[in-house]
C-alpha cells in the first residue's frame, strides 16, 4: 500500500460566506501571515513586475499585518489592494482553477503514479473541513484518512475537545493536525508543552489518535522560532510517550538556512525525532532543484542511519508538488526508482507502510 502522507483535496479556497464559517474572516488573515514573505506581485492594470514586500511587517503579532484586503482568486492566484491598486501573486499552481482541489480530481492523480491513500493535512487556510473530510472519506472508502482540525489558541477549552471528539468519533477522522502558526495571534505567547493543553492531551489519548504537527511558525525569525518549537515539542514527546506524533513538512530548516549548512540536520531537531514516539513526513523532492533529488537521497540515507527507516513517512504536498517543484510522478520515483541503498522493504515502509502502521491499516 503506498500512502502519501501530505495530501490535499478543498473546496473553491477563500469563497465560504461568513455564515458558513464564522471564522472566514480570520482565515484570510491567515492566508496572508502564510505568504508574509512574497515579493512576486504583478500590478493588475497592466502585469508590470512590482517586487515589494506588500504583506512583510515589523511584528511577529497577526493583528499588527497590513491592511491589504488579501484574497484568494482563480487559477491559483492571490490578490491585496494597496493604496486603491491591484496586485496579485501566482502563490499556487494554475491548475487550480478555481482554487479548488475536488476529491475526484485528486484521486486521478493518485491513480495515475499508483498512490493508494493519502493523508489529508488540514490547515486554518482551507477552512473548518472535518465534516468535509468525513464525507469524502465516505464517498470514497480507502481513498483518504483525513486529520481533525482544532482551534490551537483555544485548545484549552472543552468546545474544541468536544469539536475533537466529533471529528473522529462523527466524521471518522483519524489524528489531529496541530499547527504553531495561529499561535502568531497572542504575538506566540503560547507554548506547545504549557499545562493548559494537557486536557486536550487526554482526549487525544482516549481516542487513540497520532497528533501530526506543523512547526513552521513564520516569525521573522524563522529559525530561530522553528527551533523553539523543536524543543518545546522534544518536552511534549517526553512528557507523552504513548502518543504517536509526526513532524510534518520535512525537515523545515532546509528551506530557512543558507550557505553551506543549509542540509544539516541540527542536532537538537535529530534528538526530536529519535524519541520514540516521534516519525518525521519526508517532504525532500521540494528542496533540491533537480530530479532525481540526490540530496534528498543522502537526507533519507542520513535519516535511515540516525533514527531509522521504520519513523520515514513519504508525503508530497499535492496539488502544490506538482505544479511548483516537480511532477508528481517524480516525487514518487525518487524513492521507488531511485534510492538504490534502500531495500524494496525499507522502500515499502517510507512509501506507506509506516503511515499504515500509525493508523492501524495493516
Amino acid at each position: 500500500m503506498i500512502i502519501d502522507a501530505h495530501f490535499h483535496i478543498f473546496p473553491p479556497l477563500g469563497r465560504a460566506s461568513v455564515e458558513e464559517d464564522p471564522l472566514q474572516p480570520l482565515r484570510m488573515k491567515f492566508w496572508q501571515y502564510h505568504m508574509r514573505d512574497s515579493r512576486r506581485f504583478r500590478r493588475k492594470a497592466d502585469d508590470e513586475p512590482v517586487p515589494e514586500p506588500f504583506l512583510n511587517w515589523d511584528s511577529d503579532d497577526l493583528n499588527e499585518m497590513p491592511e491589504v484586503n488579501f484574497r484568494m482568486a482563480d487559477f491559483g492566484r492571490a490578490e491585496i489592494t494597496v493604496d486603491g491598486v491591484d496586485y496579485y501573486t501566482q502563490a499556487y499552481p494554475p491548475s487550480l482553477i478555481n482554487c479548488e482541489a475536488p476529491p475526484e480530481r485528486m484521486i486521478g492523480e493518485m491513480d495515475l503514479v499508483g498512490v493508494d491513500m493519502g493523508v489529508l493535512q488540514h490547515d486554518h487556510i482551507y477552512g473548518a473541513l472535518n465534516e468535509y473530510y468525513g464525507e469524502q472519506m465516505r464517498r470514497f472508502p480507502n481513498r483518504f484518512i483525513g486529520l481533525a482540525q482544532v482551534r490551537e489558541w483555544e485548545a484549552d477549552s472543552p468546545a474544541e475537545h468536544e469539536r475533537l471528539e466529533q471529528a473522529v468519533c462523527e466524521h471518522g477522522l483519524m489524528g489531529l493536525y496541530f499547527s504553531v502558526e495561529p499561535f502568531a495571534l497572542s504575538n506566540y505567547a503560547d507554548h506547545l508543552d504549557d499545562a493548559r493543553f494537557e486536557p486536550l492531551w487526554e482526549k487525544v489519548r482516549e481516542l487513540g489518535i497520532p497528533v501530526w504537527w506543523y512547526l513552521h511558525s513564520r516569525q521573522r525569525d524563522r529559525l530561530g522560532g522553528f527551533m523553539e518549537h523543536v524543543a518545546e515539542l522534544d518536552r511534549w514527546a517526553a512528557a507523552h510517550p504513548d502518543i504517536p506524533a509526526v513532524l510534518t513538512h520535512g525537515i523545515d530548516t532546509f528551506s530557512m538556512r543558507r550557505g553551506e549548512e543549509r542540509y544539516q540536520i541540527p542536532d537538537t531537531l535529530m534528538t526530536l525525532l529519535k524519541r520514540p514516539n516521534m516519525h518525521v513526513e519526508v517532504l525532500f523532492c521540494a528542496f533540491w532543484p533537480e530530479y532525481p533529488f540526490p540530496g534528498a537521497q543522502e537526507k533519507i540515507r542520513e535519516l535511515r542511519e540516525e533514527i531509522g527507516v521504520h519513523k520515514l513517512m513519504w508525503g508530497t504536498d499535492m496539488p502544490y508538488c506538482s505544479g511548483s517543484w516537480c511532477t508528481y510522478k517524480q516525487a514518487i520515483d525518487y524513492i521507488r526508482v531511485h534510492c538504490a541503498f534502500l531495500s524494496e522493504d525499507e522502500k515499502a515502509l517510507i512509501l506507506g507502510g509506516n503511515a499504515a502502521r500509525m493508523f492501524n491499516l495493516q
